[in-house]
């Protein structure tokens, strides 16, 4: 491969994924959906839960949902 030759990876996201993806799948801060989950605004294990390690992960299909429904 030469220097200027470029890859592109398309990559989708699994049903869960952690809020390091949310500004690139709706353009969502990880600061607003900490207000949105403590607010009420998405709800446990709808929109959000902890994994395993304890760490918050979002669900991709409720957070569209929302979005089409709610805005």
């Amino acid at each position: 491969m030469g220097a200027t030759e470029k890859i592109t990876y398309h990559v989708a996201p699994g049903k869960w994924v952690q809020q390091e993806l949310l500004p690139s799948l709706w353009g969502i801060s990880t600061e607003a959906a900490k207000k949105y989950r403590l607010s009420g605004v998405w709800l446990e294990d709808k929109h959000w839960k902890k994994d395993p390690a304890n760490r918050v992960i979002y669900c991709v299909a409720a957070i569209d949902n929302w979005l089409e429904t709610d805005l």
